[in-house]
């Protein structure tokens, strides 16, 4: 078939395919049915025209004369291939060949000779690109060259191939054609600096050589010996590709000529240790091939090849870890095969052996012995092919001889990182036996690892028992059929010590038991835990492990989350088991008051153990299939929000986990369902309308509820259909869902709401008892929140009824408008889309609050006002509020209390007019704190407690709202903005030094005599979030649930004489300054320091060393630690902390004072990251030392009177608590050794510290360095200061130290 020109380049011809044997000699152009063809003859004329220059064979082969007819007809490559195809024809007889190759050679080696093929170089020693210079032609002749001897190969060893079977035989090669493909071998590596036309050249030599090789013709080893570097150089280029990796390969065998003794070869030597360290080469599976058969190249390659490897294993991925496993197992494997087909080849044993001891033995021994784990567990995964290839006889024989002299001896090496990694070798590898050893040998050996795993279980460190326990479970669950019964039963059951505080005698206990009541670590507790779980899988341990599982039950109430949620996918998993219940491990009532607890504290209610319990007790509360109706369902709901309802709400928190949209939906209707009927119940009591509820229930549903109503419990049903909504709130507006939305809006649609709030509503302003309120409440805010998630035409009345109840805030008597939460009702409002009337609403009510012409805090009411409050509200207007309520809805808005209140604060922010009415209305209380403080008349007018206590709230609401309006912003990372800077300035610049100078005059006023602490705080909406607790106490010393930076809210409300007015720029001082810092302290926890924050808040400090009024400093001092703390916390920034030890010096701590101080310490010492603590404890140290040099002159007193009296009381503080007082211990380690300060605190933890034995060692270790010389300070001494230690959690304390013992040793790089 004739080939055609392209339409778009007439020179361009599609390439035509290969010729068939008969007609190899035929041209293209023959094909082509051309006039004019090309044959040998062409070819023999411009061959040996080219006998003086290479023009005449460059132009035949790449610029054909005009005359030529199939100029128009082919393209280069073409061409090419044509004249290849004269080569390659078994026409071309060794008479043709020898002609053609010897007409090459004479120019081919004055070309060689001369160097001709160089291109020349500019003066910056660039190369000159010329196509017509003579280098460029003699670089083409080159090519032509190697492209003519390829061709004569191919041909050749396809002429051969057809007469014999024999692949394996040398084919023999004429002189003619070895001479000029020896010469072109021999300028391979000059051609790399010949430009792009050399590196053409190049590739084509490459290829010539490479069928030499691959063809098996003669002295094929002649030209590799420069191809194989340059394959190599270039598969190790950063531009390299997969097919540079393929290309080596291939040649793999021809690095087996090399010797790897000679000097010469180091170069090349180190360009194949490179390669496994090549991600090219680790990535593809000819480069791990490739890598492979590096270590059968030579015995001495193998160590080096081990050594690069190795230097690559703490950094490397889990894939490069995996590739070199396959590599190390690869390389053995074949050399073993090896070793057993050709047992007289030599080289092959002492190759394999050579892997095993210089490799993978060094391998074994550092996973053992490596000090870093990460090492450890690097080259267990490299191992791990051979462990689980271990059943094979010859991977278990090299696994028994190369491990036999490490793994026993580790096993009870003294450093506890050895026995710890060695465990778990000891899991991989056993049982670790010869298996040509016999049945006596191999009952020895599973012997010897089980008093292995005894001696490993009963360890005094805490990590290895962990380990131990690990490797029992695992070991049992695989061979349980395979050990001896008396085996297990000393597994299962042996005298071990009782690990407690300290080591008892031995008792007979079970040793899961023993491990699962160990007081020691939480860890092997865990551990115990998940040994039963392994162990269960295996069916045969069911029987032995039934009636040991009741006794672990009592752990679903463990501290520690890691042991309940070990004890919860147990059940898990024993729930998926036949014949055994999980119910009869822990009975349903302790999974219930577990489930409840979750929910409570600092317990995480969408936790895992949560979520798992949720799992486990889904089927119990929510059953499906089809023969569970309704009834039931309502049923078991009843009563499980009866008997617990604490646990319903987590139940129903997490149900999303476990139930489709559909399924929720029908148990929210079902709760709804539930509710009604048990208000129904109550109105029929009281004698009520229920027609209105009826509608949502069937007449037989109504007569058949038996619970009696209860307030509680309605509450708890309310809040869980809150909850449940809001967990497909989401999925709900998704089409495929549509079916589940209708299902909520058949039940909640038209007035049923409406009557439920009322319900509720209504007896909020009965006169009930304090209990009963709150559950009411709680039931009122549910609904407003499920109200929120529908419009508002949906639900009949409801918003008319809330803005009215807004409206009869005004006539409700002062103490019982503090106990109802309106918050709600305006939150629903917002997302009802009346975001900027309940914002106007709340600002009117702050701005006539704080107008100038109300200071005295009395609303000025006119008479058209009181006739307009008589008038029925409009039905959208809302009515304005008093500044208690108006105060206390804003707080609650900002804090986020519920979902709703996070909705109507995004509202209020997003809405431009919404937040700058709000903040324009709470600027004013700044204005009338600047009225109150700058009036001539301060110190003689009255000013109510109340108004103060407002101006303070009002302010605090105005710092969180500009900090929100930052958050929403999602600008990283968040950055003051300018009205926050405003209002840090205002208070440094205004309010501090108006305190400042107000304390002169203290002792003649009589707010001195007044409890003016109890401003700090006053009715905050805010309150600030719980410190950290300590790790042994859930709860804080208050159990109040307020911080302590927070007055205790009993007395809040009031002061000593509540009823009198006072008049004081202190007052208003304080509750201006304690309302920022409790403001910007959230903001620290939040984005971290700011230098502009911490500047101010640092000077604010100076109040406290500026006066005497014990009143004052208490009020500022809980803030001051507070913001400390939290800067200490999140950003490990100590510089208010120091500053505020700092002007602790002068001040003599109140009874008040020094439980500030004294909760603070303990909450920073207690913090679970220890580097918080040694960071706190070490600016204690430099305060100290600072104090200390400036009373220099006073020698004669006490060290701990030389501090001060608010000093002294940090250090006390400090002293007296064990775990602080060792970790200030631990801090002076780091001090100079020769040093005052440390040794006078060494001595006052001796004299007031409870001393352990951790305690005890550590203040020996100090008392023996601490020598100071008469006269010599510490800068004179120039002791040189120890390293930095790093604190580990106090749990891990004694397995750190055994840890660092000498015998582990580092991975040499």
């Amino acid at each position: 078939m004739a080939a055609k020109h392209s339409e778009a380049d007439d020179t361009t011809i599609m390439e035509a395919p290969p010729p068939a044997d008969g007609d190899a000699d035929i041209s293209f152009a023959e094909r082509e049915e051309e006039d004019e063809t090309l044959d040998h003859s062409d070819l023999f004329a411009a061959v040996e025209e080219s006998v003086i220059s290479c023009r005449p064979l460059v132009n035949f082969f790449y610029h054909p004369t005009d005359n030529d007819d199939t100029t128009t007809k082919l393209t280069t490559r073409q061409r090419r291939d044509v004249i290849c195809n004269i080569v390659k024809s078994p026409k071309f007889n060794k008479t043709r060949a020898r002609r053609l190759f010897s007409g090459l050679t004479p120019l081919l080696r004055k070309v060689v000779d001369e160097e001709s093929y160089c291109p020349d170089e500019d003066d910056n020693g660039e190369i000159i690109v010329d196509a017509h210079a003579a280098s460029t032609l003699s670089v083409m002749y080159l090519r032509i060259c190697a492209f003519l001897v390829d061709a004569y190969l191919d041909g050749l060893l396809k002429r051969q191939r057809k007469g014999t079977n024999n692949n394996n035989k040398r084919v023999e090669v004429i002189d003619e054609v070895f001479e000029v493909a020896e010469m072109l071998h021999d300028i391979l590596f000059p051609l790399q600096n010949c430009g792009k036309e050399g590196m053409a050249t190049q590739s084509a030599i490459f290829a010539m050589c490479e069928n030499w090789w691959h063809g098996n013709f003669d002295d094929k080893e002649l030209f590799v010996t420069q191809l194989i570097p340059l394959l190599l150089v270039k598969s190790l280029e950063d531009t390299a590709q997969k097919n540079d990796v393929k290309r080596l390969y291939s040649i793999r065998d021809a690095i087996d000529l090399l010797d790897f003794e000679c000097e010469s070869i180091t170069t090349l030597k180190n360009h194949l240790l490179r390669t496994v360290a090549n991600p090219l080469f680790l990535q593809s599976t000819e480069g791990k091939k490739f890598i492979t058969h590096l270590f059968h190249v030579d015995a001495s390659l193998v160590g080096e090849l081990h050594k690069a490897i190795k230097v690559q294993l703490f950094e490397a991925k889990r894939s490069i870890l995996n590739a070199y496993g396959e590599i190390y197992y690869n390389a053995w494997k074949q050399s073993a095969d090896k070793k057993e087909e050709e047992e007289e080849e030599e080289g092959q044993g002492e190759i394999q052996a050579s892997i095993e001891e210089n490799a993978l033995q060094d391998m074994m021994y550092y996973q053992i012995h490596a000090a870093n784990p990460k090492i450890a567990s690097s080259i267990r995964i490299v191992l791990d092919k051979f462990y689980v290839n271990k059943k094979s006889p010859d991977v278990e024989s090299m696994l028994h001889r190369c491990y036999g002299p490490l793994l026993w001896r580790s096993l009870a090496a003294t450093n506890a990182r050895v026995r710890l990694q060695a465990a778990a070798v000891l899991t991989d590898t056993f049982p670790l036996r010869d298996p040509d050893a016999g049945q006596e040998w191999t009952e020895a050996c599973v012997q010897k690892s089980v008093e292995a795993l005894i001696s490993l279980m009963s360890d005094e460190v805490a990590a290895v028992r962990v380990a131990g326990s690990n490797a029992t479970a695992k070991i049992l669950s695989q061979f349980w059929v395979a050990i001896p019964a008396n085996d297990i039963r000393k597994l299962l059951n042996r005298k071990f010590p009782t690990f407690s505080i300290t080591f008892s005698s031995p008792i007979p206990q079970d040793i899961i038991a023993k491990h699962a009541s160990d007081l020691t670590s939480s860890a092997v507790r865990a551990t115990a835990i998940k040994t039963v779980t392994t162990l269960l899988e295996e069916d045969k341990t069911h029987a032995v492990l039934r009636s040991l599982l009741p006794s672990l039950g009592n752990l679903i109430h463990d501290k520690a989350e890691k042991v309940r949620l070990a004890v919860v996918e147990m059940l898990l998993f024993v729930k998926k088991l036949r014949g055994m219940k999980y119910y009869h491990i822990v009975d349903p009532q302790n999974l219930l008051c577990r489930l409840a607890d979750e929910g409570r504290g600092r317990n995480n209610p969408t936790g895992p153990v949560a979520i798992g319990l949720s799992e486990l007790l889904s089927n119990s509360f929510f059953p499906v299939g089809k023969k569970k109706t309704m009834s039931d369902i309502i049923n078991r709901t009843l009563r499980l929000l009866t008997d617990n309802p604490d646990a319903a709400v987590t139940f129903y928190r997490n149900s999303g986990t476990q139930l489709g949209v559909n399924s929720i939906s029908k148990l929210i209707a079902a709760l709804m369902r539930c509710l009604c009927m048990l208000i129904v119940q109550d109105k029929k009591m009281n004698c009520e309308d229920i027609s209105n509820l009826s509608i949502v229930m069937a007449d037989d549903e109504i007569d058949s509820a038996k619970v009696p109503p209860n307030t509680a419990l309605m509450a708890t049903i309310a809040e869980s259909i809150s909850i449940l909504w809001g967990s497909i709130e989401a999925d709900l507006k998704h089409e495929q869902n549509e079916s589940a939305a209708d299902i909520l809006m058949e039940v909640f649609s038209g007035n049923v709401l409406t009557e439920v709030y009322s319900h509720f509503e209504s007896k909020t302003v009965d006169g009930l008892e304090d209990a009963k309120m709150a559950e009411c409440s709680r039931a009122c805010v549910a609904i407003l929140n499920c109200a929120g998630k529908m419009k508002e035409t949906e639900i009949e009345g409801l918003r008319a009824h809330v803005i009215g109840e807004l409206a009869k805030t005004t006539d409700m008597p002062p103490e019982k408008r503090t106990r109802v939460n309106f918050s709600p009702n305006m939150a629903l409002l917002c997302e009802w889309g009346m975001t900027e009337d309940v914002a106007q609403c709340l600002s009117n009510s702050v701005l006539n609050y704080f107008s100038p012409d109300n200071l005295d805090g009395k609303p000025k009411t006119s008479k058209k006002r009181k006739q307009r409050g008589k008038k029925t509200a409009a039905k959208d207007e809302l009515p304005q509020l008093d500044i208690e309520t108006s105060l206390g809805i804003l707080g609650n808005i900002l804090k986020g209390s519920y979902p709703a209140s996070l909705s109507a604060r995004d509202s209020i922010i997003k809405s431009e007019a919404a937040f700058t009415a709000i903040s324009t209305a709470l600027q004013s209380a700044r204005t009338a704190a600047e009225t109150i403080i700058k009036s001539q008349l301060a110190d003689e007018s009255e000013v109510s407690i109340a108004k103060i206590r407002h101006i303070g709230n009002a302010i605090e609401c105005y710092g969180r709202l500009l900090v929100h309006r930052e958050a929403m912003r999602g600008e990283v990372p968040m950055r003051l903005s300018q009205e926050a800077k405003e209002l840090l300035s205002w208070v440094t610049d205004n309010i501090i030094p108006s305190m400042m100078k107000s304390v002169e005059a203290e002792e003649e006023n009589s707010l001195s005599k007044l409890d003016i602490s109890a401003i700090s705080g006053i009715g905050s909406p805010m309150a600030c979030d719980d410190p950290p607790r300590r790790k042994s106490n859930r709860r804080s010393a208050r159990e109040s649930g307020v911080s302590f930076l927070s007055s205790d809210q009993a007395t809040l409300n009031t002061l000593q004489e509540p009823s009198k007015h006072i008049s004081s720029i202190s007052a208003v001082s304080i509750a201006s300054a304690s309302s920022v810092l409790s403001t910007f302290a959230e903001w620290l926890s939040i984005c971290g320091a700011e230098s502009f924050l911490l500047i101010h808040i640092s000077k604010w400090c100076e109040v406290l060393g500026a006066t005497d009024n014990i009143k004052t400093r208490e009020s500022l001092l809980g803030s001051l630690f507070h913001v400390a703390l939290r800067s200490l916390k999140d950003d490990r920034d100590a510089t208010v902390f120091e500053e505020l030890l700092l002007h602790l010096k002068d001040v003599d701590p109140s009874t008040k004072e020094k439980e500030i101080i004294i909760e603070s310490l303990s909450i920073i010492t207690s913090l679970r990251d220890e580097q918080i603590a040694t960071q706190a404890l070490a600016t204690i140290i430099y305060v100290t030392r600072s104090i200390i040099v400036q009373a220099v002159g006073n020698g004669n007193a006490a060290f701990l009177d030389m501090v001060g009296p608010g000093m002294k009381e940090v250090l006390l503080g400090i002293l007296n608590n064990k775990r602080s007082s060792l970790l200030l211990a631990k801090c002076l380690l780091n001090e100079p050794k020769v040093s005052s300060i440390r040794e006078s605190l060494v001595k006052e933890i001796r004299a007031n510290s409870p001393m352990s034995d951790a305690l005890e060692a550590i203040v020996r270790e100090l008392s023996g360095e601490n020598v100071v010389t008469d006269g010599e300070t510490e800068e004179e001494t120039g002791a040189e200061e120890e390293p930095s230690i790093i604190l580990e959690r106090s749990e891990a304390a004694e397995t750190s130290e055994l840890l660092s013992q000498p015998e582990a040793v580092a991975l040499e790089s």
